[in-house]
């Protein structure tokens, strides 16, 4: 297993000052993973990765000439979006599905795991903004929610989370809810309860403005709904942060 195949960078020249990240890209896992010993639908629902966040990732970067990090695998493998500290890192059970593979893991299986797939993938964030002349003006991580987890509905389409900049996510926000969308703020999680790791991480480390994007996956289920999406949010990133 290469430490590259965690990870995909997409348009690595971009010129765009926006440098996006996907942390929950994919489903996919290690063929020597199988699936973790729970059914591959159960892989599919939200619990195994951020539907649609990927696609609408590559519909941006279609519309501006901007560079992308995607994770590869699973967040049920180790989600690249925690710290290592974080108990969720790996998580034994998710929306009520037990993940057998995740239960009684030995350390060496869980330092393998960060060894072969959150490293790389966090380096190569870190190659990527150290190599932009000039560096991007800001890192904005993109994920999707689910509309309804257990008994809660989240009734809006957007959330923009923040734990610093609050002006720029204000902005933002509203620059996105003058295109139709519900627009909330440190919902339906909160960055100052540590859950933009990634965003927060590379930002700090990297002296960048950073924000994290949180999209209603209801809205990311076919080819018309996705590039929709693209549109909307490649429309607003070039009004804000365009020089002019």
């Amino acid at each position: 297993m290469s430490a590259a195949s965690s990870f995909t960078i997409l348009n690595p020249n971009g010129t765009f000052p926006v440098v996006l990240t996907c942390e929950h890209a994919s489903y996919a896992l290690p063929p020597e993973y199988g699936t973790l010993g729970i059914p591959p639908d159960e892989l599919q629902r939200h619990i195994g990765w951020d539907i649609g966040a990927g696609a609408v990732v590559q519909e941006i970067i279609q519309r501006i000439d901007s560079t992308a990090i995607l994770s590869q695998y699973s967040r049920l493998l180790i989600d690249c979006n925690r710290s290592l500290s974080d108990d969720d890192l790996i998580i034994p059970e998710s929306d009520g599905t037990r993940v057998p593979a995740n239960m009684h893991l030995t350390e060496v299986e869980r330092q393998r795991r960060i060894t072969q797939f959150y490293q790389p993938y966090h380096t190569a964030i870190d190659h990527v903004l150290t190599q932009k002349i000039p560096p991007p003006v800001l890192l904005l991580s993109v994920h999707s929610f689910t509309p309804v987890l257990g008994e809660k509905k989240r009734s809006f389409d957007l959330g923009i989370l923040f734990n610093r900049y609050e002006a720029l996510a204000q902005e933002f926000g509203q620059r996105l809810s003058h295109t139709g969308y519900r627009v909330r703020y440190n919902e339906p999680y909160s960055g100052y309860d540590g859950l933009i790791f990634s965003a927060r991480n590379h930002g700090e480390r990297q002296h960048l403005v950073y924000l994290e994007i949180e999209i209603n996956n209801g809205l990311l289920l076919d080819r018309t709904s996705l590039a929709a999406m693209g549109h909307k949010l490649s429309h607003v990133l070039k009004d804000v942060f365009l020089p002019r």
